[in-house]
């Protein structure tokens, strides 16, 4: 089978490596479609030093093998997990499997890349770790059950509840994602437009679109079109820690302020002591998912309840997984796919 592995800063090394053999307890899957995340993105940018790298973790596929008794049966379309959960730490066994203490492995000795491996034609994986989504389902709307996943333990973070407001700051991927899960879960939503959301007037997930990410305009915003004095919860997905700041001060007391977006280290945020602890502002961040909501986002792509379609964007073959990054970082407002495998 083939390979994608970055090897540098804008290399990508496309080559042919042994198909894998399936162990009696595991399922073998086609990759069908793997999301080109953030992560990827950096890591091809330089900005991350990760070399060699086997990257793709948004993986939809379709099952060639599979061991007999299991949920899934060779031809089903599945979304899979690549999260390593070791199962037996105190993270794991609390819940809290996002947090594994051992889900970072160390690299192969032999040289091999790490990584998720995604970007091969081939996996072969647990049981546990593949999610049908049903007949009518597709790999590229399994490769987006991933990122929903991470949505939803972020929404699950905030504390909301149907009928809540939740305020979105950025309408990239993942803002746009944030806003789709919302509104399945019926809550009321408002974005708040970033310096990188340049050209971008309406959002037509959101309940309302803000213009302004000064808190502020932001509140006025609310009062005018929502009648309301804050926000339930609020989540960033873009404006660094500014926006940070802003969501403290836009959700009401006892509200939550979420941190979604990876901000680089040593970032000021300018947060208001004063302010977190008289309104008792709860901040926090939300990295990932756990087996639950996995089987969330699962769940609602099987059943129709999210229309993942407008969010993703441009499709490109194994071969061309370097033009796949390129247009990735170029283009961060629909997920990027590479299709490896045509099986």
């Amino acid at each position: 089978m083939r390979q994608a592995v970055m090897t540098a800063p804008y290399e990508v090394v496309v080559h042919s490596v042994p198909d894998p053999r399936r162990g009696p307890d595991q399922v073998l899957v086609s990759v069908g479609a793997c999301g080109l995340c953030t992560w990827e993105q950096r890591v091809y940018r330089g900005v991350r030093s990760e070399y060699p790298l086997l990257g793709g973790h948004e993986v939809g596929a379709v099952v060639l093998e599979a061991p007999a008794g299991s949920t899934v049966a060779a031809g089903d379309v599945v979304a899979v997990s690549l999260l390593p959960r070791c199962g037996h730490c105190h993270y794991c066994v609390s819940g809290r499997s996002n947090l594994c203490a051992y889900n970072a492995p160390a690299p192969p000795p032999d040289g091999r890349p790490r990584g998720p491996g995604g970007l091969s034609e081939l996996l072969v994986v647990a049981p546990a770790d593949v999610y049908p989504i049903g007949p009518e389902g597709t790999c590229a709307q399994a490769a987006l059950v991933e990122p929903l996943a991470c949505v939803a333990h972020s929404v699950r973070r905030a504390r909301c509840q149907p009928g809540d407001l939740l305020v979105v700051f950025g309408a990239g991927f993942t803002g746009l994602l944030h806003l789709a899960y919302a509104r399945a879960r019926g809550l009321t939503t408002a974005v708040v437009l970033t310096g990188r959301d340049a050209g971008v007037t309406q959002v037509p997930d959101a309940d309302l679109t803000i213009a302004s990410a000064e808190p502020a305009a932001i509140l006025q915003a609310l009062r005018d079109a929502l009648g309301v004095p804050g926000a339930d919860a609020a989540v960033v997905t873009r404006g660094g820690g500014a926006a940070v700041a802003a969501a403290t001060e836009t959700v009401r007391p006892g509200g939550f302020a979420i941190v979604f977006q990876s901000i680089p280290d040593g970032e000021p945020v300018p947060l208001d002591p004063a302010r977190l602890r008289s309104r008792e502002v709860m901040v926090g961040g939300a990295v990932s998912h756990t087996a639950p909501d996995f089987e969330t986002a699962a769940h609602l792509v099987r059943y129709g309840g999210i229309d993942l379609a407008p969010l993703i964007g441009r499709t490109f073959p194994l071969a061309a997984t370097r033009e796949a990054l390129d247009h990735a970082v170029a283009r961060p407002g629909r997920r990027t796919l590479v299709l490896p495998s045509q099986r």
